[in-house]
């Protein structure tokens, strides 16, 4: 109950930040930068960094923050401009508690996106042997996605959600116990000088996860690989909906739906396009009768 209320209240603090008037328009979608900020999931070893590396070219420009709320409050409070969050997971889903986040800000666009491959592995301290291990650290997603392998390798472990995959490698190296492992990446190995018991242990070779690159400059327009919006109405319109978006050969990318939390069937959907323009979106939104929200145009970087 107390993770909750402080999940919520961040996301509120984090809203009424974000809530002031958008600064300069986005013109770099690929950013490159020199000299920006970037706050993102942390600690050290995450995926989220890894996405932020690979956006951004850099790592020292990159900021570890302990939740995804307090990554968002920190660009909204100018202490980075950039603040990178997953969204979603080939085998987990959409990761909600992040879609959330991205809902909830008020005068935030989206930037850019990375699709990161994820091979999620086993970590353990020297000389730990896998018949040891009674309790595995991971985020959920880390969680889920090595679902099958633990079933079959590890049935009588306690699997352990944790904040991160890193927070659950740091666990690991700072803990006096033998009998403790993590799911996460070979970085959070190197980071936290773990070894890897088993590596790729993810339920399928296709594992990827989909991360934006969020600002508060103006929402780009200009022509680019994707294109996102949220669409804040009642489910039976989405049918139609869809159907416009067919009729403008609009390319749905994704789409997640949010309770509304005023009654039932009304949602927020938060939707990605591409193979489509700013023009596009304006047409749809014509006598439409939902109430939009234009998050931007952008590129996707992959490795």
């Amino acid at each position: 109950m107390e993770k909750t209320k402080i999940l919520l209240t961040a996301l509120c603090l984090s809203a009424a930040a974000c809530s002031a008037p958008q600064k300069e328009a986005a013109v770099a979608l690929n950013t490159d930068c020199e000299s920006c900020t970037v706050s993102y999931l942390g600690p050290q070893g995450t995926y989220t960094e890894e996405a932020c590396e690979l956006f951004f070219g850099k790592k020292d420009v990159c900021t570890p923050y302990t939740t995804v709320p307090e990554a968002a409050e920190a660009m909204c409070e100018d202490k980075t401009e950039y603040a990178v969050i997953p969204q979603e997971n080939t085998i987990g889903g959409a990761v909600i508690d992040y879609v959330d986040t991205l809902i909830s800000l008020k005068g935030v666009s989206i930037s850019g996106e990375v699709e990161l491959p994820i091979s999620q592995n086993l970590l353990v301290r020297k000389d730990t042997a896998l018949s040891d291990i009674k309790k595995v650290y991971s985020h959920k997603q880390g969680i889920a996605q090595s679902k099958q392998w633990l079933e079959q390798n590890l049935p009588d472990a306690q699997v352990i959600e944790v904040s991160s995959t890193a927070e659950g490698a740091r666990m690991v190296a700072e803990s006096n116990e033998a009998d403790i492992a993590a799911i996460a990446s070979k970085g959070a190995a190197e980071v936290y000088g773990l070894e890897i018991l088993a590596a790729a242990i993810q339920n399928n070779d296709n594992n990827q996860t989909r991360f934006y690159i969020l600002s508060e400059h103006e929402p780009a327009t200009e022509d680019a690989e994707r294109l996102a919006f949220i669409a804040e109405g009642s489910a039976k319109d989405l049918p139609s909906l869809m159907a416009e978006m067919e009729k403008q050969k609009m390319t749905l990318v994704t789409l997640h739906d949010r309770p509304l939390k005023t009654e039932l069937g009304q949602y927020f959907y938060l939707i990605e396009c591409a193979a489509c323009t700013y023009a596009d979106y304006q047409k749809l939104t014509e006598n439409s009768p939902f109430t939009f929200t234009y998050l931007g145009s952008f590129n996707v970087k992959r490795p």
